[in-house]
């Protein structure tokens, strides 16, 4: 019988015999040290195997089909841990781990073939290795030829690999790829045993003021305080979840400031809101970066699983809508979904949808709300005002479709539209022997971060061949203030055309007032809030004197917003006001019917005038809209 069928008698299952074809005789080396020799090796063939044997660089190892060593190289020992004459005759089964322990018609089989396990080497640690294994001939007798490899550098690749492939590697915590995973299983055990798993969304509030004004390594910094954070928060959950351990409470970083938590097993949504508002404490704790405190806060959006019929993917927009929600109403706080949610989402989407096609359609129109001196009662301006008018709907408000316009990049044209269409309809009136005027319109933070902003405002005055001292663009102090360096070189630039800037909302943003310096300004506008109650608050008047004497103190132009009562005009005139906006001169008016209002307002405008105003001790009536619409 020849050896191989022999051989084959022991790895089949069950010992059956297979017959075997006989394969091309090949002729194996010796092995002194276990005392077999080679039919038909020459010594010369021997020599050359036994120097590649003896330094080779992998471990080599000769034994019987049971284990047991015959020979083994120094690379072998080396690996095993021992000296190469102690290792022989021991079972290499000893060190090296394998599959569990097959015997064959009473004989242990060493596995063939190539398989990744470790070596054990006592108190110096396992060892990764790739074991490849298989049958030669001895002498006559079957043998094993084993080869040993360290993979200790492959395995820390696979290793660094796979951690990148499902965690992030700025906080340790799982990604969107491990995280989707984890959430797929939470859902299916949930939907297995009938316990609700929670899902959170959570968004740092106001991070990209923290990344623009410290830095990107500052906000690194921020995010890995707020991973420590969260794993804190929710390390010891046990009044919470049932059976907590490391596959039952997941918390994930998606990006940028976005984090999830994946909780499983709790008894309700109360357990859900003990947790968010544990997080919100949490991060009302100061973050020390560069020796600067940071305080931060963050929108929680929580969504609970099984409740309704979703998949994953409408699982995580639940919980966005929820953190959404959150954010629009502040942040600092956290929602629960609900179906309102989802009928709004759907009417934005609606309303996103017509919204992309409004400009095409000539939906878009301006109105036009007056300016008045507060000594002579002339009109001297009109601000521009975008308003949108949806077949399906109506006249949309302002604060439904502006974000909308910001969200999606939509403000850019759509701006583009209202400077261009402002001051086309301002040399339209001239051409009508209209008074002149001036034009204000409101610029929003992309259309101001536009590098071609200016080149359209230098187009749109040549080619309505208005003066550029008649066009005046309206900022936020936050839109200033975000990029310096930006804002005034943009500024410098409109001041070279001729266009005057006005700052709007003026005493509502940042409290420094260096930009004022730094900036070239023309205008302040103080906000409507302040001049709603100035004849009976103490505050909001000394809020509009600070305001007025800036202006004076720095050459500024001062024009007062949200004007509705001769009360107010009296008062804001004593302090030396130039201007007003308001009801108590008109609404914002599409343009025929300012023209309209116009020529009525210039034949009445005396009642604005100090002299025929009664003394301030007197009541005063509230102009309504309709006295002032004159036609």
């Amino acid at each position: 019988m020849a050896v191989r069928d022999r051989i084959s008698n022991w790895v089949k299952p069950n010992g059956e015999r297979a017959p075997v074809q006989a394969p091309e005789r090949l002729a194996p080396p010796s092995f002194r040290p276990s005392g077999y020799r080679s039919a038909g090796v020459s010594a010369k063939g021997d020599d050359k195997f036994r120097i590649v044997f003896e330094n080779s660089l992998e471990g080599i190892v000769v034994m019987r089909p049971d284990g047991r060593l015959l020979s083994c190289n120094d690379a072998a020992a080396r690996l095993l841990g021992g000296a190469s004459g102690e290792l022989l005759g021991r079972n290499l089964t000893d060190w090296v781990v394998t599959e569990p322990s097959q015997t064959v018609n009473g004989v242990t089989v060493f596995p063939l073939g190539i398989l990744e396990t470790v070596v054990h080497r006592g108190g110096a640690g396992k060892v990764p290795v790739e074991v490849s294994a298989s049958l030669i001939e001895g002498g006559g007798h079957p043998c094993l030829l084993v080869i040993l490899r360290d993979i200790t550098e492959r395995k820390a690749a696979q290793d660094r690999l796979s951690f990148l492939a499902n965690y992030d590697s700025l906080t340790g915590l799982p990604n969107r790829a491990l995280f989707r995973d984890r959430l797929s299983l939470a859902m299916r055990r949930a939907e297995r045993s009938g316990v609700p798993v929670a899902l959170m969304f959570l968004d740092l509030d106001r991070f990209k003021v923290v990344n623009d004004s410290l830095g990107h390594a500052a906000g690194d910094l921020l995010l890995q305080h707020v991973s420590t954070k969260l794993a804190n928060c929710v390390r010891k959950v046990d009044s919470v979840a049932r059976n907590v351990d490391s596959e039952t409470v997941t918390v994930s970083r998606l990006g940028g400031d976005e984090f999830t938590i994946i909780f499983e097993a709790i008894r309700g949504p109360e357990d859900a809101a003990l947790v968010a508002q544990r997080i919100l404490d949490s991060l009302l704790e100061p973050c020390l970066i560069d020796g600067q405190e940071i305080f931060i806060s963050c929108s929680i959006g929580i969504s609970l699983y099984p409740r309704g019929e979703c998949d994953l993917d409408g699982l995580i927009r639940q919980t966005d809508m929820a953190m959404y929600r959150s954010k629009t109403h502040g942040g600092g706080m956290y929602s629960f979904y609900s179906l309102e949610m989802s009928a709004a989402v759907e009417a934005r989407l609606q309303t996103e949808a017509s919204l992309r096609h409004a400009l095409q359609r000539n939906e878009f129109t301006l109105h036009y709300q007056p300016k008045a001196d507060l000594l002579t009662g002339r009109v001297t301006g009109v601000e521009a005002l975008l308003r949108w008018c949806r077949p399906e709907e109506g006249m949309v408000p302002p604060d439904r479709f502006i974000s909308m316009l910001e969200d999606t990049g939509l403000i850019l044209p759509v701006g583009a539209w209202v400077i261009r269409t402002a001051c086309a309809e301002l040399a339209r009136w001239d051409s009508i022997g209209m008074p002149p005027l001036a034009m204000a319109v409101n610029l929003s933070a992309r259309q101001f971060r536009d590098n071609h902003l200016k080149q359209l405002i230098a187009d749109t005055l040549l080619d309505s061949g208005i003066a550029p001292s008649r066009l005046e663009l309206e900022l936020t102090e936050s839109q200033l203030i975000e990029d310096s360096d930006k804002s005034r070189a943009l500024l410098d630039g409109l001041a070279e055309l001729g266009v005057k800037v006005a700052i709007d909302d003026f005493g509502t943003g940042h409290s420094s007032l260096s930009y004022l310096k730094r900036f070239s300004i023309d205008t302040l506008k103080i906000d409507r809030s302040f001049v709603r109650d100035i004849t009976n608050s103490e505050e909001d008047h000394a809020i509009a004197t600070a305001v007025v004497a800036l202006g004076r103190s720095l050459d500024l132009r001062v024009v007062a917003e949200g004007v509705e009562t001769l009360h107010q005009a009296d008062c804001l005139r004593a302090l030396g006001c130039d201007q007003i906006q308001g009801y108590l001169l008109s609404r914002p008016l599409p343009s025929d019917q300012l023209v309209a209002w116009l020529i009525g307002y210039r034949a009445k405008r005396s009642f604005l005038r100090g002299a025929d105003l009664a003394s301030p001790s007197a009541p005063m009536p509230l102009l309504s809209v309709a006295d002032m619409d004159l036609d």
